[in-house]
């Protein structure tokens, strides 16, 4: 019989059992293992001190500012130090600062993901009681936690971005703004733009793409996930912000839930209660049906 339960797994779940993960203790990690790419995130992407929005924030590069920090090797082609063997250098250093701050940056997120070790139960200062281990989990975390402390089967378990202790499955890592909702840098330029210049935009463009999240594709590969929600009569949101880059996912939850589910949400206060609903009622979750609980009571 499908679970009647569905729990929606965030990382302040494993912040509540002790795990290093959040994106301040990536930050310190990253410093230590690339400060080249270290310091273009710091340089060119608009992120706070502790980069607790790291993914929102993907999608404010400073492009402006790196063609500007790069523009010396936009050499004029009427310059005297001018040859044929510096055509492609400016394209190439933006592609430098691109792909660091795309694939070299996932990478060691990946990297450090795996490198987080998971206590065990006894280690744990207060582990849930009354976590329904033969429930649904959507787990949007990278660790093995549910499966390490509470024992939960991994076919209850969807990790929609990818579990890290698996070395073939790829970690997702990415901000929501979808190309449709984007200029195009390369688009904007005028036809008889410097060729160079055009190419470097095309490069920027790229890197918007590389580090976008495919909810909507991920969604349509889960498709029999969601499907099976249709029993679902409770769901129990521990430790997710809600936030906007992961809207997609939870209208999709909505949506595929079939009858009107309760909804209770585990805060550290209650002071938090207000800005949890009005997220959730902006997914299409009814005010009524939507209940908190302090982490203490889960």
């Amino acid at each position: 019989m499908p679970s009647q339960t569905l729990y929606i797994i965030g990382n302040g779940f494993d912040l509540h059992h002790g795990l290093p993960t959040q994106y301040k203790n990536f930050k310190a990690y990253l410093k230590t293992v690339d400060t080249e790419v270290f310091d273009w995130v710091d340089t060119y992407i608009a992120i706070d001190e502790d980069w607790a929005e790291l993914e929102l924030a993907l999608a404010d590069l400073d492009t402006e500012n790196i063609v500007s920090d790069l523009g010396n090797f936009l050499v004029s082609y009427s310059a005297e130090n001018w040859s044929d063997s510096g055509h492609h250098d400016f394209q190439y250093e933006v592609k430098r600062v691109a792909a660091g701050l795309s694939g070299s940056l996932q990478q060691h997120f990946a990297e450090w993901i795996r490198s987080i070790a998971i206590p065990e139960r006894s280690e744990v200062a207060n582990p849930l009681s009354n976590l329904e281990t033969d429930a649904t989990f959507l787990t949007f975390n990278y660790t093995s936690t549910l499966s390490k402390i509470y024992s939960v089967a991994p076919e209850n378990i969807l990790h929609i971005h990818g579990e890290g202790k698996d070395e073939s499955s790829e970690l997702i890592l990415g901000h929501a703004w979808a190309a449709d909702a984007r200029p195009s840098l390369q688009g904007r330029l005028d036809e008889d733009a410097d060729t160079r210049f055009m190419e470097a935009m095309g490069i920027l463009d790229d890197y918007f793409e590389d580090t976008f999240k495919p909810s909507a594709k991920i969604i349509k590969q889960q498709a029999e996930f969601f499907s099976a929600l249709r029993s679902v009569t409770k769901v129990v949101v521990l430790g997710h912000s809600l936030s906007t880059v992961d809207e997609a996912y939870f209208l999709a939850l909505v949506e595929a839930l079939q009858a009107v589910p309760t909804w209770t949400v585990a805060v550290r206060s209650h002071a938090e209660d207000p800005d949890r609903a009005a997220c959730l009622t902006e997914f299409g979750v009814p005010r009524e049906s939507i209940d908190f609980k302090l982490w203490s009571q889960m």
